[in-house]
């Protein structure tokens, strides 16, 4: 699949997903807008070949010669597919929004696969919450058409994977398969004319700073904590 995304991941967030160095749930985010964006799959392709060349200059000439990759090759292939494999490939999950579904793209398949469980929030948001890891909350997003999140600042970093519809807010308009960064710079308030399904990530709560809403910011945070420590377990 291949979309004209507008935003992307940084060149940071780039660089550690084709080394290995985030943690599972900006690796699944990142990985789901590769599959959707042309252009990150070049990045990615480029970073990783970049690595693999670094690689056999540094590695001594004896250990690269004696790795036989025709045999590494021909293991690979003949490696038994992995059940989550065969959900993905053939029995893609979707889900279904108001008047019509939403295929997902091959890693939040696998994420989504045991089921999601949908919870109501205010404003017409509606959220599914996933645990991939201890350090992030990673939840699916539904924003239902004239819908609208309270105005909230970030402690720390969040992404925001566009998947169906679009929503905006004061620093531009999304559509699918845009990676939306937002930092702790960053003060804003998404809304949604047509409804809007996305995948994010936090690696802190968000705090909300206007109006009622502040009211549920101890909430925010005890449910942060709850989805980081569930992976623990």
């Amino acid at each position: 699949m291949n979309i004209d995304a507008k935003y992307h991941p940084t060149p940071e967030q780039l660089e550690g997903f084709a080394q290995g160095s985030l943690a599972p749930g900006m690796n699944v985010v990142i990985s789901a807008h590769v599959e959707l964006c042309s252009t990150c799959r070049k990045s990615i392709s480029e970073l990783e070949e970049a690595a693999s060349e670094e690689w056999l200059r540094s590695a001594p000439a004896t250990r690269a010669s004696s790795i036989n990759f025709s045999a590494m090759i021909d293991r690979i292939v003949d490696h038994p597919q992995m059940k989550g494999d065969d959900i993905t490939r053939n029995n893609v999950p979707k889900i279904h929004m108001l008047d019509h579904s939403v295929t997902l793209p091959r890693a939040l398949a696998k994420v989504a696969s045991d089921g999601l469980v949908w919870n109501q929030l205010a404003g017409g948001i509606n959220q599914a919450m996933v645990t991939l890891d201890d350090q992030t909350q990673c939840e699916f997003l539904y924003m239902k058409p004239g819908s609208q999140v309270p105005v909230h600042k970030h402690q720390g970093n969040e992404v925001t994977l566009v998947l169906d519809g679009s929503f905006e807010d004061e620093l531009g308009h999304y559509k699918p398969a845009d990676f939306v960064v937002r930092t702790a710079k960053d003060l804003h308030q998404p809304a949604s004319e047509e409804g809007c399904l996305c995948f994010a990530v936090l690696d802190s709560p968000l705090t909300f700073t206007k109006g009622l809403a502040r009211l549920l910011n101890p909430f925010i945070r005890y449910r942060f904590r709850r989805a980081t420590s569930a992976a623990a377990y």
